[in-house]
């Protein structure tokens, strides 16, 4: 190899991708094309204290939906009507859900601004890995290794590029992720949609409805705020509390709603994770936490 370009590309190329990359402003980006996004309603790491409407519950927009608990609705009686090991799936159908109803209420998400400005980084991560490694089929030795660094570098800031939009947009929830089998799911929902309607786990939970009578489910027990590591470890542990995970056990998977949007999903062409923490992860956390209390 006589030159860098002959490894990373003719010069001309190497120059316009390395410009969009360093110079791509993610949130200014979406500014310029979709009008001023007012930043400072999103610039503090947790939200303000919203009040609760009068009565101290606060009902969930969507309670008339077929698949939603009503706030009137006592939560014995709501688990009788839906049950999701026998309730199928149906147009306007796919998830039984209840929300806290003592949780603030939620702030509005720009949804399609942050679908629009995470795909386009995406694309620009994809033409640096495709350019990349079409380079590196040439290289051997210190020149792959260090196309590889390269490679993990841009990823590293595709993702705080994702992650910097994603609050910008207030796409910020997340969700612990059970997948109980269909024996077990109407047990497990129980749990889960009692604590959650107590006022004990996160702002909602889900459950999809059945598709097959042998494939696994999946319950979605929701957080306000991924960044809030505090508040994931605060419902993991009371899900542990209530025999849904156990520390040393099955690993189960916390995953923000910006990741679902883009389509980030396990083994996906960028190499980018797709789950934020493990409870592993997080219950090592919560044991660090309290050495350091005591």
């Amino acid at each position: 190899m006589e030159s860098d370009s002959d490894f990373y590309g003719d010069e001309e190329a190497v120059s316009v991708l390395e410009a969009r990359v360093n110079d791509f402003d993610i949130v200014g980006w979406w500014d310029r094309r979709s009008g001023a996004l007012n930043h400072s309603q999103y610039a503090t790491h947790k939200p303000l204290p919203q009040p609760v409407p009068a009565g101290g519950l606060s009902s969930d927009p969507d309670e008339h939906q077929p698949g939603a608990r009503r706030l009137s609705e006592a939560v014995d009686d709501f688990l009788a009507r839906l049950p999701p090991a026998t309730t199928d799936w149906r147009p306007g159908l796919d998830w039984i859900w209840i929300s806290n109803p003592y949780a603030p209420p939620r702030r509005d998400q720009a949804l399609t601004r942050f679908r629009k400005g995470g795909e386009e980084r995406l694309v620009l991560f994809s033409e640096f890995y495709k350019m990349a490694t079409a380079s590196g089929a040439r290289a051997a030795g210190g020149s792959l290794m260090a196309l590889r660094r390269d490679i993990s570098e841009e990823r590293r800031e595709t993702i705080a590029d994702l992650r910097e939009l994603a609050v910008a947009c207030n796409v910020v929830m997340g969700k612990w992720m059970l997948f109980p089998e269909p024996g077990h799911v109407n047990e497990v929902w129980a749990k889960v949609a009692r604590a959650t309607a107590n006022g004990e786990l996160g702002i909602t939970a889900k459950v999809d409805t059945r598709v097959r009578a042998n494939k696994e489910r999946l319950v979605c027990v929701y957080t306000q705020d991924f960044r809030d590591k505090d508040d994931v470890a605060r419902v993991l542990n009371r899900m542990r509390d209530l025999e849904l995970v156990m520390p040393g056990g099955k690993q189960i998977y916390y995953k923000s709603d910006a990741w679902t949007e883009l389509g980030i999903y396990g083994g996906n062409d960028w190499g980018i994770a797709a789950s934020t923490y493990s409870s592993n992860e997080i219950f090592r956390y919560i044991k660090t936490v309290a050495t350091r209390a005591s």
